[in-house]
């Protein structure tokens, strides 16, 4: 009898250690895409911006022989970053992975309210534990 009840607790450790490297290993593969997908992310942010470089520096050697960027196909977005790069950044782990919002920076409401977004205004206070932000003009 008793190495019945010992060959049933070895399944059931066994089966709890399985279950264990199961969960930490669909733990870790998450973690990997989300990885991958902020990289993604942020290689296609840094051409936009590095592309907006490029051609401000030409802009300005080129002088008044410059090109017009605002008009043509582009004349609409001009200036502007594409909006699937705007869209907010994937939690990772419960937790903002480097929010990188600041007191004192100067940010563009792009929330869920109608009547605020779009609008301007600079970062008096931020709660990062409550994921939120106090804007100058807008959380009055």
């Amino acid at each position: 009898m008793q190495k019945l009840l010992k060959r049933t607790s070895q399944v059931q450790k066994q089966a709890a250690r399985r279950q264990r490297i199961a969960r930490s290993k669909n733990a870790s593969d998450t973690r990997k895409l989300q990885h991958n997908q902020l990289r993604v992310h942020n290689k296609a942010r840094r051409e936009v911006f590095v592309s907006a470089r490029q051609a401000q520096r030409e802009d300005w050697h080129l002088g008044p022989l410059a090109p017009r960027r605002d008009v043509g196909d582009k004349a609409e977005t001009y200036g502007t970053v594409p909006l699937r790069l705007v869209e907010s950044v994937e939690k990772m782990d419960g937790k903002w992975k480097n929010w990188g919002i600041r007191e004192g920076d100067r940010v563009c409401v792009v929330g869920k309210k109608e009547r605020d977004k779009g609008k301007i205004g600079v970062v008096r206070e931020v709660a990062e534990r409550a994921e939120s932000c106090k804007v100058t003009g807008i959380n009055m």
